[in-house]
């Protein structure tokens, strides 16, 4: 047990959110992977020049992020029979410092793509491991378990948005932007001594009907879409609103570059305001999502779907620096709450199996994410930066229509979640 439960407010709907010990380590692991995950955008088209890549094969980089995402999430659930959260935490957390360092010093191709792999690998692990204890300690009802993933966004969001501003000072005092990566192996440094003893156990016990799907079903080999028959639909839009983020954040430097007549310092400074919309769209979706049911939620990833596609035009079709700014910032503000609440809707659809859905849905991610800008690179250089970008434009109307079916497909969406996954106590 990692806290007292708050009482709950029985007669006033949800119980009282929490921001325990637990949730406090979920928060600063997912805080170090964003960082990682989102100084890729700026620093990439970097490493692009220093080695003197093509497109492509800064594409690759990300793509190979995404590959070791993939293993990672594909092997999830046989680690989590032998190995419990709090082992599976403090490794993953070291194989991304790992990874990030042998990026920052890699002096070829071959080096810096085989940190990527070992970097998503172990950013995968740490993620999944930390959303799904998060969705779990705060499942006992829709809107808590939406807070905290929403929170745990907004807390990267602020490690996202230190990134390209701590890659452009350090371009403007002439250091070398390598040393923004030493920053992980950092907060692994100061994080492991102090929470260590954390056991990442989440304080919800398994109800009857949860231990029965998790035991008996789960160990038979089930998957979460027996639970919802629309899991599947909320896992590809959850899927595909990451791609067209990661569209955005590793796309939008060289775009800028090519077309708002601004230097690759400057671009990348510049993405300082994708994340900066992100990190106000996440600390204002926190208190949107307050008491939220699915519907609400549901409504709430249509709105910023609407969002995101106004900041996408504005940032491919401007015509002055000013306006692709604009785009820019317009842009993180719609994808701000889309991960979070999709994720919190595939969740809910598959009750009492936490750790498969999320582990899947994050299948769907490092896919989106492994294919999306890789396509765009290879695009890129043959029909320029601001022709293939537009791809990304067609990401939103297929969320949407997801989205719309996955509404009409039966689940049991609303109901709250009835349990959690039972854990492995070493």
């Amino acid at each position: 047990m990692t806290g007292a439960s708050a009482p709950a407010a029985r007669g006033l709907g949800a119980p009282a959110f929490v921001r325990d010990r637990l949730t406090t380590t979920a928060y600063g692991g997912l805080a170090v992977y964003a960082y990682v995950l989102y100084a890729l955008g700026p620093l990439l088209p970097l490493l692009r020049q220093d080695l003197r890549l093509s497109y492509a094969v800064m594409s690759l980089h990300s793509t190979a992020f995404a590959a070791g995402a993939m293993l990672t999430n594909l092997l999830f659930r046989r680690l989590r029979t032998r190995l419990d959260h709090r082992l599976l935490f403090w490794s993953a957390l070291a194989a991304l410092a790992l990874g990030a360092l042998l990026l920052a010093t890699g002096l070829s191709a071959t080096v810096t793509l085989t940190a990527a792999v070992l970097g998503g690998t172990g950013g995968a692990l740490l993620q999944t491991t930390a959303l799904a204890v998060l969705a779990e300690h705060h499942g006992e009802h829709e809107s808590l378990r939406a807070r905290a993933l929403v929170e745990a966004n907004a807390a990267a969001s602020v490690s996202a948005l230190a990134a390209p501003l701590l890659i452009s000072g350090l371009e403007s005092a002439g250091a070398a932007w390598n040393w923004c990566l030493v920053l992980p192996a950092l907060a692994l440094a100061a994080m492991y001594p102090a929470l260590r003893g954390e056991p990442l156990r989440p304080r919800t016990a398994p109800s009857a009907g949860a231990a029965s799907a998790t035991g008996a079903g789960a160990s038979a080999g089930s998957a979460p879409e027996a639970a919802g028959g629309s899991f599947p639909l909320r896992a590809a839009l959850c899927g595909l609103v990451v791609g067209f983020e990661f569209c955005l954040a590793y796309y939008a430097v060289p775009l800028l570059t090519s077309t708002a007549d601004l230097t690759d310092g400057q671009a990348s400074a510049a993405l300082a305001l994708f994340y900066g919309g992100e990190l106000a769209g996440r600390l204002a979706g926190s208190r949107l999502t307050a008491g939220a049911r699915a519907a609400r939620s549901a409504a709430l990833v249509a709105g910023s779907l609407t969002v995101a596609a106004a900041g996408f035009l504005a940032l491919w079709l401007a015509s002055t620096t000013w306006l692709a700014l604009l785009g820019l910032a317009l842009g993180g503000l719609g994808v701000a709450n889309l991960f979070p609440l999709t994720l919190s809707l595939a969740v809910s659809a598959a009750p009492g199996r936490t750790d498969q859905a999320t582990a899947r849905v994050q299948l769907a991610v490092s896919t989106c994410i492994m294919l999306a800008p890789l396509l765009l690179g290879t695009l890129s250089d043959r029909l320029g930066v601001r022709s293939a970008f537009g791809l990304a434009g067609f990401l939103l109307p297929l969320a949407a229509l997801l989205l719309v079916a996955g509404r009409r497909r039966p689940a049991t969406a609303d109901a709250p979640s009835p349990g959690v996954t039972p854990h492995v106590r070493h």
